[in-house]
């Protein structure tokens, strides 16, 4: 029985799979054990980047329908209540505990019965499954943890699936190619279905042929999207319709249009104004947010080359100053790849860490670049130097959502 929501969490953390998932059959077994009936629709989204925002727009706008609308995202970046929403409210702490004593019990029956343990991510997305129910909702925008095929959220029977992108990331999961990664993502169209993309058009005969193979309907909105143009709000066309989101960056206006194709797959009479509103008053952090004004200081998630990539070609087309960079990266992803990339804006480098397992040598960075760059092992001190030493220049925060989701309240706090 757990008392405070800090053993929620001691005990979720420490629930890892025993073997690499190779089938959907424990979490099948769990949710009928369970006996969590899903009595909603649901939007299935996957993609390298832009799963969270896309959600996020997608759900934004359904709710503005009086539609009870669940939302399960991963990771998160202010707190673990965020993975599990409804409408514009994260599950409090109490129901967290609620379901996770029920959780607890069920895990460690069936540790004893099956010789296995339920790890944390399923345990997240059953405690989703089961407030989902318990709420009534009308329809859940669901995010994929990893992939696709056989991801833990690929059990359900869905109604629409999307696909934001293609790049690379996971790759030890997913494959080092892209075909690969693609097929791993696409594993999430069922018969019968529509799938919603913005895949690169290299990727097109593969994700035809796919969805053929299931009878299912493409729609890819990349060459409806134009006009992109940024300032304090992301504007631009879909369609030959004039939109805008508070999502800053070239790469929300296709998140944004995948948005709109979605909710209109559901509701084609969907009015504008509430489309416009929905999009225009979206809360997402850690995605190209403005975190301080003086000196000007943005926080990116940014933590593959798909991303970094987007990012640093949107930074370069909307902004003409010098920019600072503060980096840090888990060392399992693509440091050096990211790094030469963010050459192409850096005017200087303040390279960093956080606590964690998976830190990188913040020495080897110095390897990657011949950009100015200083060495900082804590991240709060690094954060602290870079504005001491600003001199007008911007600061871009990047590399981890870990790192950022810490960065975050470490500024916002002070």
């Amino acid at each position: 029985m757990f008392n405070t929501i800090d053993e929620v969490y001691s005990y979720l953390y420490t629930q890892k799979k025993l073997s690499k998932r190779e089938n959907l059959d424990r979490i099948k077994y769990a949710k009928e054990a369970l006996n969590i009936k899903v009595n909603y629709k649901i939007i299935h989204v996957a993609g390298t980047n832009g799963k969270g925002s896309t959600a996020t727009m997608i759900k934004s706008i359904l709710m503005l329908k009086n539609l009870h609308v669940g939302l399960f995202v991963s990771p998160f970046v202010i707190s673990f209540n965020e993975r599990i929403q409804i409408n514009d409210r994260y599950i409090s702490d109490a129901e967290i505990m609620h379901y996770a004593n029920i959780l607890y019990e069920f895990n460690e029956n069936y540790k004893k019965e099956k010789n296995d343990v339920i790890p944390f991510f399923e345990l997240t997305l059953l405690m989703a499954l089961m407030y989902y129910q318990d709420r009534n909702i009308d329809i859940l925008v669901m995010e994929c943890g990893l992939g696709g095929l056989l991801d833990s959220t690929n059990f359900l029977d869905t109604d629409l699936a999307v696909i934001t992108n293609v790049g690379f990331d996971h790759m030890m999961q997913l494959g080092n190619t892209l075909p690969e990664i693609a097929n791993h993502k696409l594993g999430i169209v069922k018969n019968n279905m529509t799938l919603i993309t913005a895949v690169d058009k290299s990727l097109m005969p593969q994700f035809t042929e796919y969805v053929n193979s299931k009878n299912s309907k493409l729609i890819n909105i990349v060459d409806s999207v134009s006009n992109i143009k940024v300032d304090n709000y992301t504007h631009f066309k879909y369609k030959d319709i004039e939109y805008k989101t508070n999502l800053l960056g070239e790469y929300q206006a296709y998140n944004a249009s995948i948005a709109i194709e979605a909710v209109k797959y559901f509701d084609d009479k969907m009015p504008y104004d509430l489309i416009d509103y929905a999009l225009s008053n979206i809360f997402w952090p850690g995605r190209m947010e403005v975190v301080s004004n003086n000196p000007k200081i943005i926080i990116d998630g940014a933590h593959n080359i798909h991303a970094i990539n987007a990012l640093v070609n949107s930074l370069s087309k909307n902004y003409n100053g010098k920019i600072n960079i503060i980096f840090s990266a888990l060392i399992d992803k693509d440091s050096k790849g990211m790094i030469n990339i963010l050459d192409k804006i850096a005017n200087k480098y303040y390279f960093t860490n956080i606590d964690d397992l998976r830190k990188s040598n913040i020495n080897d960075f110095l390897n990657y670049t011949n950009v100015n760059s200083t060495v900082i092992e804590d991240y709060k001190e690094a954060i602290d130097k870079a504005v001491k030493e600003n001199n007008g220049e911007l600061i871009l925060i990047t590399g981890s959502l870990h790192f950022i989701s810490l960065v975050r309240k470490y500024i916002l706090e002070k």
